[in-house]
């Protein structure tokens, strides 16, 4: 049964602002990146459900501010946690293969690590994932090497936060059939004693090899990595299977204040998806493909299989009009910058470039969408080290979200 019900978007589609462009439901190569960021600002509809579900209206008053260029596709941004000498760090992850600090006017600098002999980028391929062990010490990555396999490294890290090449170890590999739908993301457990790995279904078009249910493959998974033991000699069954029925998990984040972990899920044909649930409920659970796309039936020789888990339903859902077609998540604001009443979860889409506030009640149900502006190529919504989020777009372009004058 599943553990929720779905707010859908017929229900709350008046809700939502777009302004978008028709595309394939998964990312492409960089293309015509001379397009300019739209910092338009429709503005949110309230409903009765907004007024009883939170203590006083819902608001974010946040805006897209100017881009800031110079980056190589960038994908991802990883904070490397505060010890006793040195604050927390952001590092800014280019898919060619080099990570660079970031600081909070959206500079950056030299590389602390270049992983460009390691993987090719292209397509959904290259250096697409980062985070950091507890005291900094160690970096994970995932990316593709240079046959199109999900690798997953660590590195020791010096305390100015250059990578040390040469300690490199492998933790995991995974054999790609496809080349596409890799997933790329990692997140460190709140303990800091387990990384979890993010996978895709293994690519082509709905799920052909039915591998995102089938517990004998690491595709269309939620893996995890014990930290606390040796890396295993055996890098092709070095994971724990902890959650199924994913199909491409694209931008991953933990939401230390409510212990929640948000995935968006890029859709096959018409659907895309953001869940949620508690980090400690993740073991054992199926976000449901390809048995359903969302909520919607899709294969149905997967559903006896499916109904095996329990099943979480996305807390929100949007289909492919308007050039929607492949979400790029996503994070909870938790900055100070931006004035906001009640949670929000910001993500974009690739497609269309929509960037969009979600808001969420606390009994973790979607109660409207607030539509931010427009960026081409929006691959991702992360936030830095001071919890204000950016938008990253693979043509070059970092977005930061700022308070509205």
């Amino acid at each position: 049964m599943r553990r929720r019900s779905s707010q859908i978007q017929g229900v709350i589609g008046a809700l939502i602002v777009l302004s978008l462009a028709s595309c394939s439901s998964d990312k492409v190569d960089v293309s015509d990146s001379s397009a300019s960021v739209d910092t338009n600002q429709p503005s949110i509809t309230s409903t009765t459900e907004i007024a009883t579900t939170l203590p006083g209206e819902p608001s974010f008053n946040g805006t897209l501010s100017s881009p800031i260029t110079g980056f190589s596709e960038p994908v991802d941004l990883a904070i490397r946690p505060s010890t006793d000498t040195d604050p927390a760090t952001t590092f800014i992850v280019e898919r060619g293969g080099t990570i660079r600090p970031f600081y909070s006017d959206g500079t950056s600098d030299d590389p602390v690590a270049d992983l460009s002999e390691l993987t090719k980028p292209g397509g959904e391929q290259g250096l697409l994932g980062l985070t950091f062990s507890l005291d900094g010490n160690r970096a994970f990555v995932n990316y593709t090497d240079l046959a199109g396999d999900t690798t997953i490294d660590q590195f020791n890290v010096d305390p100015d936060g250059t990578f040390i090449m040469s300690s490199r170890q492998t933790l995991l590999t995974l054999k790609q059939p496809f080349p596409n739908h890799n997933g790329g993301d990692l997140l460190l457990s709140p303990e800091g004693d387990a990384l979890l790995v993010f996978t895709g279904d293994g690519g082509a078009g709905g799920d052909p090899l039915r591998a995102s249910l089938d517990l004998k493959s690491y595709l269309g998974k939620i893996l995890m990595i014990d930290l606390t033991t040796a890396p295993a000699k055996d890098t092709t069954t070095s994971a724990k299977v902890l959650a199924v029925g994913l199909r491409n998990p694209w931008r991953v984040s933990y939401d230390s204040v409510s212990g929640n972990l948000w995935i968006a899920d890029v859709g096959q044909n018409l659907w895309e998806e953001i869940n949620v649930l508690p980090y400690a409920s993740t073991e054992g659970v199926s976000f449901g493909w390809s048995a359903i796309e969302a909520t919607h039936p899709y294969n149905a020789d997967q559903e006896a299989i499916n109904n095996t888990f329990t099943q979480i339903a996305p807390i929100y859902e949007y289909e492919h009009i308007d050039n929607n077609c492949s979400i790029s998540g996503g994070a909870v604001y938790r900055g100070t910058q931006v004035a906001s009443v009640g949670t929000w979860y910001i993500f974009s889409d690739y497609c269309s470039g929509n960037v969009q506030a979600l808001c969420v009640t606390d009994e973790m149900t979607s109660c409207g969408v607030l539509s931010l502006g427009n960026v081409p190529q929006a691959v991702a919504v992360m936030p830095d080290a001071n919890g204000e989020l950016w938008v990253l777009s693979l043509s070059g372009e970092t977005v930061p979200i700022t308070k509205k004058s």
